[in-house]
């Protein structure tokens, strides 16, 4: 009889415990995504990363690296900075972040994505960007641009699939050096650590050269085959997407092997590719693309600089 009830005992509890994980996680809208990353960088400046509501075994990664949660950033964060541009979706428990920070006083930025499920943080990916000239750029944007805040009407929304597909045109761009393959629209601009590096006359490679492919439009920079000293782009990760604002944050690892120094564009000779990328390296990269009627309208990335070829630890995301 003892016997009996103890295995009565037992079934009851694995029940219980699976009708506890079989239960909906509870909504996280917007309000929510964001509520956890102000909570985690209020945790993250203050060295206490045991503040949050962790899931069991939360992976922390800072610049690819697989580390314990309260090493890297954690042991020198030490002031919130100015900018801040957070990237939400609740249909999949992730919010993306682009911002800035103070690291021992020193300013650095950041990008952050936090995977959030039954309200606990299970994964948080970083990239730290110790430039304090491209934090301070940052800075100087003053507010994120109110186009990547705005929401898309319903009626104009593109699904999520439609929206990956959008963005991931951009990639394709990049490895085959044409600007056809990307659907961009005629007032398309990119920042790249706090700097506009399309349809900026004044953003020289050289700065006595007469003429930068800076000063070009999304589609014809690309086609100027500037960008062919980039490899492969891979992985690419398409992890927030934000249907109600029509952005797509995502994270992509840029392969440089250096053997790329110049390129003949047509009515402007040979351009010189930037000097550190006449080395092997890898660009660690996180990347937002708002979308609006179908077309790539601005795309915003923060960057750094890994050991080429790095290998991202989350290649069984998609």
């Amino acid at each position: 009889m003892r016997r009996l009830v103890v295995v009565l005992t037992s079934l009851f509890w694995v029940a219980a415990l699976h009708a506890e994980s079989s239960k909906p996680a509870p909504s996280c809208d917007r309000a929510c995504l964001e509520g956890f990353v102000n909570q985690y960088l209020d945790a993250l400046v203050s060295r206490n990363p045991y503040s949050l509501p962790l899931g069991p075994k939360v992976k922390f990664t800072e610049n690819e690296q697989v580390i314990p949660l309260g090493e890297g950033i954690w042991a020198t964060a030490s002031g919130l900075g100015t900018y801040k541009l957070y990237v939400a979706d609740p249909q999949a428990g992730q919010v993306g972040f682009l911002g800035t920070l103070r690291e021992n006083d020193t300013p650095v930025a950041i990008a952050i994505r936090l995977k959030i499920d039954h309200r606990l943080i299970r994964e948080v990916e970083t990239i730290v960007v110790r430039d304090p000239g491209a934090a301070t750029a940052v800075e100087a944007l003053g507010q994120p641009d109110p186009l990547l805040l705005a929401p898309v009407p319903a009626s104009e929304r593109g699904s999520r699939d439609e929206l990956i597909a959008i963005a991931n045109k951009y990639s394709e761009g990049i490895e085959h050096s044409n600007g056809d393959l990307v659907p961009f629209d005629p007032e398309c601009n990119r920042v790249q650590n706090g700097v506009q590096t399309t349809n900026n006359p004044n953003l020289k490679l050289d700065p006595n050269a007469t003429w930068t492919p800076m000063s070009l439009g999304c589609k014809d920079q690309f086609n100027t085959r500037f960008f062919s000293f980039v490899r492969k782009i891979y992985p690419r990760r398409f992890m927030v997407i934000d249907e109600e604002r029509g952005v797509v944050f995502g994270l992509f690892l840029f392969h440089i092997p250096g053997t790329v120094t110049s390129v003949d564009i047509p009515g402007h000779g040979s351009v010189e590719v930037p000097l550190p990328y006449q080395a092997p390296t890898t660009l660690d990269i996180a990347e937002l693309y708002k979308i609006k009627n179908g077309k790539i309208r601005k795309v915003e990335a923060l960057q750094t600089g890994v050991p080429y070829m790095t290998p991202s630890p989350f290649l069984t995301e998609k």
